[in-house]
């Protein structure tokens, strides 16, 4: 459970480096969530938007407190929620995707390398320790019975 705290501290401080780098070079992200926001208040009459502000807000902050749950919860519920933010990470891979496509640098993908990475490695500790608690041996090499 170190090693996941570890990489989880190290998702906290890259985390807002590639936000930083975001901010300085673009942030092409915020126009995706507006126009997605945008197609969310559609569903709505224009008289209804603090009706669906307050819907929205009310699903964030129950998605929230659910998270929060599983981590005071603990055990598999807790590496069910780090098991999320490992791949909310991973996905930051669309940085790079996405300066392939263009040809052209892409704001944040410096700084997704290292969260991408990070990632992975919270994944694959989250893995070793939920197969722990499964009682199985992660790496371990099949038992042959001597006849």
């Amino acid at each position: 459970m170190q090693r996941i705290q570890k990489l989880w501290l190290g998702l906290t401080i890259i985390g807002p480096l590639h936000m930083a780098e975001q901010l300085m070079f673009g942030i092409d992200e915020y126009y995706s969530i507006k126009d997605l926001m945008g197609g969310y208040y559609a569903w709505f009459a224009p008289s209804d938007t603090d009706w669906a502000t307050v819907v929205f807000i009310t699903i964030v902050w129950t998605f929230i407190s659910v998270l929060f749950y599983g981590l005071l919860r603990g055990g598999r519920a807790l590496l069910a929620v780090m098991g999320l933010f490992a791949f909310f990470a991973m996905q930051e891979i669309h940085h790079v995707i996405e300066a392939i496509a263009k040809m052209a640098y892409d704001p944040g993908i410096i700084t997704c390398i290292p969260y991408v990475y990070v990632g992975v490695l919270l994944a694959i500790a989250l893995w070793h320790e939920f197969q722990s608690q499964r009682g199985v041996r992660p790496n371990a090499q099949p038992r042959i019975a001597a006849a």
